[in-house]
């Protein structure tokens, strides 16, 4: 018998980058339920490909020696070459990289870790599979899947203090493999002029581009023992295991964070008994073996109990009264089978006496959208109907339709919008969009219209934002957590004015001036858009805003919105005012021109975006100052809201 080649961690020529590259700085401002979901998502598409009728799912969480991590030694070689680089070449580290790099120095000065380990009964995983997952995501799932980038797997490499995630499986053919991926900062080897990329791959071998990993006896251990589980208790399937892992750094119980976050995303396939989830920690003798299973019978239960979180727990994508609420009409709603021009989809939908009107969007049992990102189907559309909750079905397993192809090449790589403009062919985005339109007929024809004659109300976007961070502490890049923008209160109308700063509530006459040749940009409405916000540092956040349609000379700005924190224990002001910003905004991870600003009296107060095209998203990251005059008792925030104006080209208002 030959003796064990065990694999080793390998790092190659590769560009430069930081200890927070694009790839993944951009997951670590995710929510946790974002990995949850991609996660199973990508073990719900190995069981579709499988042809598993119920796919299962198990979070398990054990714990490990340092040195049982595989190739730990070279990765310890590794990440002190890459500190050394780092800071020989820009001097010192910056905050977020200094935050990374000791983060990974305390997980490397522990003895023991955990690790979270999820493992399916999908497909498993082969050469090319493994190939596939360890190279940037190049997808090799078939059309029938639920995802369609790829690299679902590699969004939990944040959840590792090592930023350093294993993969193991075995295929109905009893056939092993097992390797990993790790995502340091590049280096520099004396007499070598190209940098040692910060990508390192747990592999035997490079080979024409190939990732050749480990098979058989030549596992790891730590990989290897999560395979003989696949095997004697699912047959095949696919295990993705996280060494040091952080519990997502979230105070919730982790079962309760990943069964909340499953049954928000994926309600649709659990109660259908398409997919089951499962959660056990045995990390020591002494605790419980306390299997808890997220099943059709446990679904409502966790739906419930979670309707009462208006928030999103760990960040889901859908709250949880939407989601009970969804849940509800696919139990209780009136069902249906319409067919578009492109293919079939069905419609479940339930009146209700009071309340918003939502639209839900699911495919292959995941919830994918709500109205504010479907093309056609808006909220707005059917304000003269009676309030209702629709959630529309697509599934892979009714054959390959245009309808359901279109709507899954339209998504991003997080499966929570549809981006019409992203297909490629401009007769497939009209065909999608006239489908839709379809869609928003019948629903009008369907929904009963509003008997009596009632008044409803515009509103605006409102932001609370919270400290986030404990009093002294340093404000780390990815502190804050996403929250969706809240809609309250009634509307103001704006007047138009001159390029003063003057405007006045509806009805009121005073302080109007004569109309000049360049109007004041007006205010969108507040439901003709959708926002986003995270707290990245005191008094600056990330804001993600996404027009409905198209808007031309677009401004943005802040606004002291009456004074009014989250406890209403403040008087309201009477005046709206823009907040000051500094000049340092950054759209989409670039600086903006200062030329670009709007200033008011010298004083930043918006900045120009120019035309906007529908359901394009703009990354927009500003630091504010709070006027002076601002009185507000100890702890409380300001409400703030958020202006998209679209108007003239001009750059300097002046009041």
């Amino acid at each position: 018998m030959t003796d064990r080649v065990l694999p080793k961690l390998g790092f190659y020529q590769g560009n430069s980058s930081g200890f927070t590259p694009a790839g993944i700085s951009g997951f670590n401002d995710l929510r946790p339920a974002a990995i949850i979901r991609e996660l199973i998502q990508n073990s719900l598409d190995a069981a579709i490909q499988a042809r598993v009728e119920t796919a299962k799912i198990r979070f398990r969480l054990t714990g490990c020696q340092k040195e049982e991590i595989p190739s730990i030694k070279e990765y310890e070689i590794a990440f002190d070459r890459a500190v050394k680089t780092q800071k020989d070449e820009s001097g010192k580290l910056n905050s977020q990289a200094k935050r990374v790099v000791q983060v990974i120095k305390q997980a490397l000065d522990q003895g023991e870790h955990d690790v979270l380990s999820v493992l399916d009964n999908g497909i498993g995983l082969n050469q090319d599979r493994m190939n596939a997952l360890l190279s940037d995501g190049v997808s090799v799932k078939g059309t029938g899947a639920t995802g369609t980038y790829g690299n679902g797997h590699s969004t939990v490499i944040p959840a590792s203090d090592l930023r350093y995630v294993l993969y193991g499986g075995i295929d109905s053919d009893g056939n092993r493999i097992g390797g990993g991926h790790t995502v340091l900062a590049s280096s520099k080897i004396s007499g070598r002029q190209q940098p040692i990329s910060g990508d390192g791959y747990l592999h035997e071998r490079m080979k024409d581009g190939d990732h050749i990993c480990a098979t058989g006896r030549n596992i790891p251990g730590l990989i290897a023992k999560e395979i003989d589980w696949i095997e004697q208790n699912i047959d095949h399937g696919t295990a993705v295991i996280v060494p040091a892992f952080n519990h997502f750094r979230d105070e919730e119980e982790l079962w309760n964070l990943i069964f909340q976050s499953a049954a928000r995303s994926f309600f649709p396939a659990i109660q259908e008994g398409r997919l089951i989830v499962e959660f056990e920690d045995i990390r020591s003798e002494t605790k419980a073996d306390d299997l808890k299973v997220l099943n059709p019978v446990r679904l409502k239960e966790i739906l419930t109990k979670g309707e009462e979180n208006r928030n999103r727990v760990g960040g889901a994508f859908i709250s949880g009264s939407r989601a009970h609420s969804a849940y509800v009409a696919l139990q209780k709603g009136e069902k249906n089978e319409i067919s578009t021009r492109i293919g079939r989809i069905e419609i479940y939908h339930r009146t209700i006496d009071s309340g918003t009107t939502w639209i839900d969007l699911c495919r292959n049992g995941m919830w994918i959208t709500d109205e504010n990102y479907l093309p056609v189907v808006k909220r707005h559309v059917f304000s003269d109907r009676q309030p209702f909750h629709a959630v529309l079905m697509l599934d892979s397993r009714w054959g390959k339709e245009p309808l359901y192809e279109l709507v899954r090449s339209a998504e991003g790589p997080l499966h929570n919008k549809l981006h019409v403009k992203q297909l490629l062919q401009k007769k497939d985005a009209t065909n999608l969009k006239r489908a839709f339109g379809e869609i928003k007929k019948w629903l009008q024809q369907k929904i009963p219209k509003i008997n009596s004659e009632s008044y409803i109300p515009d509103d605006y976007l409102a932001l609370d934002f919270g400290k986030g961070g404990e009093t002294g502490q340093d404000f780390p890049a990815d502190w804050g957590t996403p929250e969706a923008v809240n809609r309250r209160g009634p509307s103001i109308s704006y007047a138009e004015t001159d390029r003063g700063s003057g405007y006045t509530r509806s009805g009121s006459s005073k302080n109007k001036r004569k109309h000049t040749k360049k109007p004041r940009p007006q205010p969108l409405s507040h439901l003709a858009f959708s926002a986003t916000s995270v707290a990245v540092g005191p008094n600056c956040q990330k804001i993600i805003v996404e027009c409905q349609d198209s808007v031309s000379n677009a401004q943005f700005r802040l606004c002291i919105d009456e004074n009014i924190d989250a406890t209403c224990n403040v008087h309201p002001r009477n005046d709206n005012e823009p907040l000051a910003l500094t000049e340092e905004i950054q759209i989409n991870g670039e600086l903006v021109n200062p030329e670009k600003l709007v200033r008011e009296n010298g004083t930043v107060t918006g900045v120009h975006l120019g035309n906007v095209e529908s359901g394009n998203s703009l990354d927009i990251v500003v630091e504010y100052a709070l006027p002076n005059s601002l009185n507000l008792p100890p702890d409380h925030e300001p409400t703030l809201r958020i202006d998209i104006l679209k108007g003239d080209n001009s750059l300097d208002v002046k009041s």
